[in-house]
């Protein structure tokens, strides 16, 4: 397998990939602490594109959800036949926000850890980055940092 920052160098290889990260690329991912691996949206960006801010998509709503209307109304479902990487509808989980620095991203893309899978349509991520601006979940400065060109 060739790795980007053999080839190109590591400086340039990281700068190519950071621009060429966009708002609503999906990744299947590792996390430490999940057993499997997981879908995961890019659905803010800075503007110089160092930090993302990004959303869990599950194929169940997780039974203590139902028991709280406030985490119900921030399940957004994606129809599965949209998508070549669904097998059937789904939810962008948008009460989990995932926070971190793009060289984590790089990190991880260069040592097999995620990989892009597909992209969300533009209705799917406007509902998304909707939910998920209005969730009162993030601060003000978060949302300037993520959506600045949305508000």
């Amino acid at each position: 397998m060739i790795v980007m920052g053999n080839v190109l160098g590591d400086k340039i290889a990281k700068k190519l990939y950071q621009t060429s990260l966009s708002k609503g690329d999906v990744f299947l991912g590792k996390f430490d602490g999940i057993h499997h691996e997981k879908f995961f949206i890019i659905v803010g960006l800075s503007k110089d594109k160092v930090c993302i801010c990004s959303v869990f998509i599950n194929s169940t709503i997780p039974d203590f959800i139902f028991k709280k209307k406030e985490l119900l109304n921030l399940q957004v479902l994606i129809k599965g036949v949209k998508y070549d990487f669904l097998k059937h509808d789904s939810f962008v989980s948008c009460n989990t926000q995932l926070k971190f620095e793009f060289s984590d991203m790089y990190q991880w893309i260069d040592n097999n850890k995620c990989k892009v899978i597909g992209k969300l349509d533009k209705e799917d991520l406007d509902n998304v980055t909707s939910t998920l601006i209005n969730s009162g979940l993030l601060t003000i400065r978060e949302i300037e940092l993520y959506f600045s060109c949305e508000i």
